[in-house]
């Protein structure tokens, strides 16, 4: 009974992750299970609304079944606990400091932060509001805003970088970027010094979250170990999303 449970969710997991309705055969060969078996598993899950068969193709997508189910499961996760668990893997991973910040009015606000091992340390307190185009992972929150509201955004008098005025036709370019890459990277916009690195997370309706990162002192990063800094923190950004249930990674 356990193996039949643990296929049936196989099942789910597969339909989940395609981008296109399965056949039978597709479903068998990705779960490693025989067609005869997938064929009864769809069979039963079709019976509670789970799975879907479009009777004129023979192909299988999830049901509509499963749309309360989510909702109910996502009224129980809270985006800080989550963060917790998933901010100490990437402080674990970098050694540095990690943070998730929320857009707050038109600043970036921390609201969870894990501690790396490295004794020297960038300070972010909580509570501390920062305008959105200061720092990779408050940047990241501003680019994946609505065209009208960076618009606006565009449209203020923005707060200096450190080391000058802002240029809002290359900050504009930047977050037509940052959206295509999935990620940003910062120089020493509003701490000396510091590379912040940052990567959006989604919640279960496909709405940005806010985004994690970290904020690194200039002289602990490389060409060689840059790319290693940028991975973690898209990878942290992606498994939060999952768990609080995105379904597009």
């Amino acid at each position: 009974m356990i193996q039949s449970l643990i296929k049936a969710a196989n099942v789910l997991e597969a339909l989940k992750d395609s981008d296109h309705e399965l056949t039978i055969a597709e479903v068998s060969e990705t779960v490693d299970i025989p067609p005869s078996t997938a064929h009864r598993i769809l069979s039963t899950l079709i019976k509670v609304g789970y799975v879907e068969k479009n009777e004129r193709t023979h192909l299988y997508s999830l049901g509509a079944g499963l749309i309360p189910l989510g909702i109910k499961a996502s009224s129980y996760i809270d985006p800080q606990s989550v963060s917790k668990e998933i901010l100490k893997d990437l402080s674990k991973e970098t050694s540095e400091d990690s943070f998730l910040i929320i857009k707050s009015g038109d600043n970036g606000l921390v609201i969870s932060k894990a501690e790396g091992s490295h004794s020297l340390k960038i300070v972010e307190n909580f509570g501390l509001e920062i305008a959105l185009h200061k720092g990779a992972i408050r940047k990241t929150i501003l680019a994946f805003q609505s065209d009208e509201y960076i618009d606006y955004y565009l449209s203020k008098k923005l707060e200096n970088y450190l080391d000058g005025v802002v240029d809002k036709e290359k900050l504009k370019s930047d977050l037509k970027e940052i959206r295509n890459q999935m990620y940003s990277v910062s120089d020493s916009e509003y701490i000396s010094d510091a590379i912040g690195i940052g990567a959006p997370v989604f919640n279960f309706k496909n709405e940005l979250l806010g985004a994690v990162g970290v904020v690194v002192p200039r002289d602990r990063i490389n060409k060689d170990n840059e790319s290693k800094y940028i991975e973690a923190v898209k990878n942290c950004g992606m498994e939060f999303s999952k768990r609080l249930g995105y379904s597009k990674y």
